[in-house]
């Protein structure tokens, strides 16, 4: 993993897909070598929060504006987007989430 100047153009970027990894991260440009998958299979508690995981992020697209709406309200007064909400507490539906009227 290194800190670069600049991002590159996207035709680098492109270029290097699959073997180099390009990204922003606390206004630093990075690049590292591309991730791999594990070796070794992942166990069932894993395997079963990615099912999850893929299947709340291909809900989030079939959402109309009305539902997404309020998770829009909660991300407001955080740091997190509306989307990481919905996966928070999709996964994790025990959450409280206490909203500050103002």
């Amino acid at each position: 993993m290194a800190k670069i100047a600049a991002m590159p153009s996207m035709d680098i970027v492109n270029s290097l897909r699959g073997v180099l990894d390009f990204y922003v991260w606390c206004n630093l440009v990075i690049v590292r070598k591309w991730p791999k998958a594990p070796d070794r299979s992942r166990n069932d508690l894993v395997m079963s929060t990615a099912e999850k995981f893929k299947y709340v992020n291909q809900a989030a697209s079939t959402l109309t504006a009305d539902i997404i709406q309020p998770y829009k309200d909660i991300a407001s007064q955080t740091g997190l987007s509306w989307k990481d909400w919905m996966t928070r507490l999709y996964i994790n539906p025990g959450t409280n989430v206490h909203l500050i009227e103002g």
